[in-house]
This record gives structure tokens, C-alpha cells and sequence, in this order.
């Protein structure tokens, strides 16, 4: 993440910029003219990988009903599927969508996620990594050069500024392989060949569009049976993001013990800049659920994993950040800011 003179992040100052300098309408231009070039390319015309959440439905029923594409819609399997997750694909899948599951070797998808998890403090290795290698195989296997993503993470969120429009092999490696090619882990994790990834365009929705999860939770569950949780997802307010997957709480709560701010923080950050929360509101919040561990799963991530809870919680420490973090003693909440002043 950048901040400029005055100490404002890259994420804020890109949310400036889409109110005040992309012209979107021109955006739009552009989609139509991307998706003449690829719509006589064969039966489906783009893949959306999409796994029956918000913004790949959003993505998907947008392409068919507004744009007249024909989506071949992927989902790479998550690593430990809730039942919500399971539900919102099927219903996804019944709203009238062809779709394909790839899943692979579940045991060898559960040692890369403890490789992850022990090596970078990342459980969602395989499937962070397998949503890109796993998606671009497939379209150079089925000869579908155009893959639609949701959101381009690095600018709405904070991170990288220099993001091309066109997703190649440079921007994939360095910010979501950490610089390390995942290839080594099987054929799913294996990118094309140069010439294949060449003739493949894919990119992101968020270029052509202002990209609003509200909007998109709104459509889904009007257009494509979308369901949210009671109540929030653990450690925020929110309960209509990254519901399939029970590790996703995991995979936020080492944001957190590693960075000192979670999930609540992140979505508090987009409520903020859209000016349905107040900094005040979210500060209170943030101090509320920040940090808070799911709890509840701590027995299905020691079966998963293979571990006892002391070798689990041996991982955990060796990832926090204690220069900023100190350890509570509390099961729902095991580490908090040394000082809430700086949220």
C-alpha cells in the first residue's frame, strides 16, 4: 500500500478518482467493443470464474443479460465448502448459467494448503493461486480466450498502482504469487505456455465498471437466488462476502495477526469511502470485531490440517506481528492492538 504527501492510501485516492475523473460511460464503450471482438468466438464466449458468490454472479448475469455474451462459468473448488456456499452455487447454477466445477485432488490440495499454512501463513494457498492457474488452463484447453475476474484487488483496495489492463504472467506472479511460482505444486497450478497465455485476454469488471459489493449482493439475490447469512460473518459486519468457504475466516484472521487490521477493517474501508458509514462508526466496529477468531471451526482446521491444537497455535504465533499485537488469553480474540489509537 502507497499513501501520498498528505497520508491518504492508493485505495482512497483511486475511489477519488472514479467519482471525479474515469469517465465510465467511455468504460462501457470499451466492454462493448472487448466483448464484438470475442462474441462470434465459438459457443461460450468468456469464462467468469464464479462460485455462486455475489460478484461472480453479479459479473456473469450482466455479460448475458446486457452484453449478449454466452459465459462459460468456472468454479475451482473451495477447500472447505460451507453449506451456504454450497446452496448460492446451486441456486446460481439453476438461474440459468452453464458451469463447470474443477476439482482436484482433494488430498493433494489439502498438503499445499498445510505447505501454505506452515511456510507463508497463507491457508488458502492452492486456492488463491489455483483461481488464476486453474482458470487460464482451462481456457487455453477449451480454446476461450477472454476471461472476465470481479474486482482488480491491488487498486480498490489498496496495493499496486501499476496494473495493466490485460492480466499477464508479470502481474500474476509478483502480487498474486508472492513471487513464487506455484507451478511446482501439479498441473492445476501450472500457467500456459507463453504463445497460449498470449492469445488469452483477461482482465477485470472493476476496469469497466464502479465496482460496489452492495450493488452486487442486491443482484445476485434478486436475479440468481443469492442467500446471506443471520447476522455477520465472523470478525466483521458484512454477511454477504466470501461465504463459501470455511477457511476464508482463517485466511482474514492471518491478515489481521500479520498486518494488525482484519476483515472488519477492510469492509469498514469500503463503507466509509461510499459514505454509508462514518469514520466514527467504523473505528467502534472495527474495535469490536477486528481480530476476532473463528472460533467455531478450530475443530475442522485441526482435522484438515493434520495438527494438534498446540502444533496449530505454534503456526499461528510464528505469523504475528508482536511488535504491534499482544497476546489476550482470550479464546475468541487470542491477540489485540497494542494501541487503538492508530485505527
Amino acid at each position: 500500500m502507497t499513501f501520498d504527501k498528505d497520508g491518504v492510501c492508493s485505495a482512497c485516492q483511486w475511489h477519488e478518482d472514479k467519482q471525479t475523473k474515469v469517465n465510465w460511460k467511455e468504460r462501457r464503450k470499451s466492454l462493448e467493443s472487448l466483448c464484438n471482438k470475442f462474441r462470434g468466438h465459438g459457443y461460450f464466449n468468456v469464462i467468469v470464474p464464479c462460485s455462486g458468490g455475489k460478484d461472480g454472479t453479479y459479473v456473469a448475469w450482466k455479460l448475458k443479460h446486457e452484453f449478449d455474451m454466452n459465459p462459460l462459468c468456472v468454479t475451482f473448488y473451495p477447500q472447505m465448502q460451507t453449506p451456504i456456499g454450497q446452496t448460492n452455487l446451486e441456486n446460481f447454477k439453476a438461474s440459468g448459467f452453464n458451469h463447470i466445477t474443477l476439482s482436484p485432488d482433494a488430498e493433494l490440495y489439502r498438503k499445499i494448503a498445510t505447505v501454505g499454512f506452515i511456510e507463508q501463513g497463507r491457508p488458502k494457498l492452492p486456492f488463491v493461486t489455483g483461481i488464476s492457474t486453474a482458470i487460464f488452463r482451462l481456457s487455453a484447453l477449451y480454446d476461450v480466450p477472454f476471461i472476465m475476474y470481479g474486482e482488480e484487488g491491488e487498486k480498490e483496495y489498496g496495493g499496486a498502482v501499476d496494473a495493466r489492463e490485460k492480466i499477464d504472467r508479470r502481474y500474476l506472479v509478483k502480487y498474486y504469487y508472492s513471487g513464487i511460482d506455484p507451478a511446482k505444486h501439479g498441473w492445476w497450478w501450472q500457467l500456459p505456455q507463453q504463445d497460449d497465455l498470449d492469445r488469452i485476454y483477461a482482465t477485470h469488471w472493476s476496469k469497466f465498471e464502479d465496482w460496489d459489493p452492495q450493488d452486487h449482493a442486491r443482484l445476485a439475490k434478486d436475479k440468481c437466488g443469492f442467500e446471506m447469512l443471520v447476522g455477520g460473518s465472523v470478525g466483521t459486519f458484512t454477511n454477504y462476502a466470501q461465504l463459501d468457504d470455511v477457511l476464508q475466516d482463517l485466511h482474514t484472521y492471518m491478515m489481521f495477526i500479520k498486518f494488525g487490521f482484519g476483515r472488519c477493517t477492510s469492509d469498514a474501508s469500503i463503507e466509509i469511502r461510499r459514505g454509508r458509514m462514518t469514520r466514527e462508526q467504523g473505528v467502534n466496529v472495527v474495535n469490536q470485531l477486528d481480530g476476532l477468531f473463528p472460533v467455531e471451526y478450530l475443530g475442522m482446521y485441526l482435522d484438515y490440517f493434520e495438527m494438534t491444537e498446540k502444533e496449530f497455535w505454534e503456526i499461528i504465533d510464528r505469523w504475528v506481528n508482536h511488535d504491534i499485537l499482544h497476546k489476550t488469553g482470550k479464546p475468541e480474540k487470542p491477540y489485540a492492538l497494542r494501541d487503538t489509537q492508530c485505527v
